[in-house]
């Protein structure tokens, strides 16, 4: 039995593969996609994912939208990739589907409550993307909690360094968790399980020139493997190393038993220098924090999906 998913995704090159990813996979119902003000540009991640969708002639989950800027803004030259993105050449003979033509899209927040309401069974959440728009769900309806059978979470750093390296912040924190740490603060006291997946692990999980010249190989004939690849050449020469960051969280879904996880207890710090620092301790949040996978398992499910198409 397909596992019901709801996937709230960031809108840059990782948030459009793992929702590639989800979508193709035969154990995942997507169910819905949301697309926050990240990584990007909402409105035209939104259009790229449909372009997308076009390409494989994929259909399934309603593609929400949610436009409210985060608390902490990602850096312009990362969202600006947002235009480069959606003008890849791939893209060029596609025209949008015609009921996306005429009709705007709902929020996310919309979306995700009407998925959560109607569902009979419990339904897995995965975020790639700062926790703005789930942490307005269940703010003006808790009572979905009790639908959610666990939220997979790409966010935080512990026992590393963070990856936001600006004048007015130490260091410590990851980009989705310094976006918006009042939301994530917020899923963290809920009821809902947790499973993180923070920079400790995927520090280990870099996007290698072999693993990429795996999947343009077998692009030659699968259109998922070219566009996969397509989109990871667009970051692979920016002059920083690229990482399975939210691909991996995506491979957890699908195939769970290829990580290993640890119960610790987890605060956010959510204002000064280190607003977005994740810390442990006695007093926090239990969550399963992933602390292990072979990343060959996660570089061969990866490629097996996009084969498919």
């Amino acid at each position: 039995m397909q596992r019901p998913i709801l996937l709230d995704q960031g809108g840059h090159v990782d948030d459009l593969l793992s929702t590639l990813l989800l979508w193709l996979s035969p154990e995942v119902e997507l169910q819905a996609v949301g697309v926050t003000n990240a990584g990007c540009y909402a409105d035209l991640a939104y259009e790229t994912t449909l372009k997308m969708a076009t390409y494989l002639n994929l259909e399934g989950p309603e593609i929400a939208v949610s436009n409210e800027e985060v608390p902490n803004p990602f850096p312009v030259n990362w969202r600006d990739d947002s235009v480069v993105i959606n003008e890849l050449p791939l893209f060029e003979d596609i025209a949008l589907k015609r009921r996306y033509q005429t009709e705007r899209p709902r929020r996310s927040d919309i979306v995700f409550s009407d998925c959560l309401k109607a569902s009979r069974v419990p339904v897995t959440i995965v975020a790639t993307a700062p926790l703005t728009n789930l942490a307005k769900v269940f703010r003006q309806n808790p009572e979905l909690e009790e639908k959610v059978k666990e939220i997979y979470i790409m966010g935080g750093a512990l026992k590393v360094a963070g990856n936001v390296e600006l004048n007015e912040t130490d260091g410590s924190a990851e980009w989705n968790t310094y976006a918006d740490p009042y939301a994530f603060k917020a899923i963290l006291n809920s009821k809902i399980p947790i499973k993180l997946h923070s920079l400790d692990l995927t520090n280990n999980l870099p996007v290698t020139e072999d693993f990429l010249k795996r999947l343009e190989e077998q692009a030659v004939k699968s259109k998922a493997s070219k566009l996969a690849s397509r989109l990871w050449q667009l970051v692979s020469g920016k002059g920083f190393q690229y990482y399975f960051w939210d691909t991996s969280t995506a491979a957890a879904i699908i195939e769970p038993s290829l990580f290993k996880y640890k119960t610790v207890k987890i605060d956010v710090t959510t204002d000064g220098v280190s607003r977005g620092k994740i810390s442990t301790g006695l007093f926090g949040h239990k969550v399963q924090l992933a602390n292990s996978v072979e990343k060959s398992s996660v570089e061969n499910l990866i490629l097996s999906i996009f084969s498919m198409v």
